[in-house]
């Protein structure tokens, strides 16, 4: 947890401070002042002074601030025109200003994808073959969920949706949750056959996602085991292949949560080891929420990077960018579509959990895959700021750049006593907003 929690504090601190550099390099290069530079908030741990400028390292190391020159001038009705105020600035050296925030956050996304696609990486991915929901969920009906409906089975697999070629469940996954409601040309491969099946995601309301009812199907090889675990304890070995549960024949992991959902204390385990069949007994122990933990990870696929050069990797690395922004998009329109916000909106504290939690899965695999998966998680997050940053609403950057479209067109300036009391509004709602979905968060974790 402690893991989880540090990455998770560094990963959102990296974001925030790229943000702010964004905003500390534009007003420098537009003439506005900018009296403090802080890494990290707080009072100043230590610091030194270039011009006018304190450039310090602050006690609290999350993110960071940049504090310009007249910012805070609010009791005045009228603009104090001082040489570098920010006020005092026109409205377009503002809007510059206001929108290198999120443009430096953009930026970051491109760069740190386009590094990533030139030095290579691996994806850790179940194949692309598919579990149908309907034959596990014993709660369902037989055929209500779209997969069902448009005539897949377990076991095969989607090769291709729409002119896009699928090679792993997560692509699979990228494609059917931001296409509720629009109808898909599925690319399926059946015992040497290959069929075109049409079929129309359905909204989840709990995340607000798309879904047709598929899992991801994973043979019962294992990967790895813990030290000391139950099923190393049982002599069982990476390689091995789990076979049947207590003589029930078992095909991937599916069969064999449904073996655990008695939870037994003890099952018989039927394996192959090479050409051999063996048999082993289990002795199984459970986690503080009931899961069943036999100490083992199964295999799944390991899929590389193509070796190329920098120029083909900056073209990667943008149109990797320019399709998360698209997918953000499409995944803030989906929040007005009657989705249940609680479970599909993260506040601050799911959102350090979440990329606290990809870095440990990641750094499991080794330590090139641990940051692989913990940059990869905060370009997206990054895109998703930018975002967010420029929606026009009070309090955030594309407030302020409204508020500074509409002194260009009336030709006049806002006094900064309106700012001031248009940006309390906008900072009361966003507290509301961060007391809500952080207690949300709480409620979450209370529920794991």
């Amino acid at each position: 947890m402690i893991f989880t929690i540090f990455f998770g504090v560094l990963g959102l601190g990296i974001m925030i401070f790229v943000h702010e550099l964004g905003h500390f390099i534009a007003a420098k290069k537009v003439g506005i002042g900018v009296e403090v530079f802080s890494l990290g908030w707080g009072r100043k741990m230590i610091g030194f002074s270039r011009g006018e400028t304190s450039y310090q390292l602050s006690w609290v190391p999350i993110g960071g601030y940049c504090k310009m020159k007249g910012d805070d001038i609010f009791d005045n009705e009228e603009v104090i025109h001082r040489k570098g105020s920010f006020f005092a600035a026109s409205p377009l050296r503002r809007i510059i200003v206001a929108f290198s925030g999120p443009l430096a956050n953009m930026l970051f996304a491109l760069i740190i994808l386009t590094i990533i696609w030139w030095i290579g990486f691996k994806i850790y991915s179940d194949e692309n073959r598919i579990i149908l929901a309907d034959d596990y969920n014993n709660e369902i009906s037989a055929g209500i969920l779209p997969a069902a409906k448009a005539g897949l089975i377990t076991g095969d697999r989607i090769i291709g949706i729409n002119d896009n070629r699928i090679e792993k469940f997560q692509d699979i996954l990228e494609i059917v949750s931001t296409s509720p409601g629009k109808e898909l040309i599925l690319s399926v491969q059946r015992e040497g056959s290959l069929l075109n099946i049409r079929i129309v995601p359905e909204l989840d309301l709990q995340t607000g996602a798309g879904k047709i009812g598929v899992y991801a199907w994973r043979d019962l090889v294992i990967g790895q085991l813990d030290p000391g675990g139950a099923a190393f304890l049982a002599g069982l070995k990476p390689g091995d292949r789990i076979t049947a549960l207590n003589g029930k024949e078992v095909g991937h992991t599916l069969d064999l949560y449904q073996a655990l959902a008695g939870n037994p204390q003890a099952i018989t385990v039927i394996y192959q080891r090479g050409a051999q069949k063996r048999e082993t007994d289990l002795v199984v122990s459970y986690q503080e929420n009931g899961s069943a933990d036999l100490g083992l990870s199964f295999k799944v696929k390991v899929f590389s990077s193509p070796d190329i050069s920098l120029p083909a990797a900056l073209l990667k690395g943008a149109a990797e960018t320019y399709r998360t922004l698209g997918l953000t998009i499409k995944g803030i329109t989906l929040l007005f579509s009657g989705v249940n916000l609680q479970n599909a909106v993260a506040g601050p504290l799911r959102i350090t959990y979440y990329v606290g939690s990809v870095a440990r899965s990641g750094f499991r695999l080794g330590i090139g895959s641990g940051l692989v998966s913990f940059f990869r998680f905060l370009c997206l997050l990054s895109v998703v700021l930018f975002i967010m940053n420029l929606l026009p609403l009070p309090a955030l950057d594309g407030g302020q750049i409204l508020i500074f479209l509409i002194e260009i067109i009336r030709r006049k300036a806002i006094s900064p006593t309106i700012i001031y009391r248009i940006q309390i509004v906008g900072f009361s709602i966003l507290i509301v907003l961060v007391l809500f979905f952080t207690f949300n968060d709480i409620l979450f974790f209370m529920g794991r």
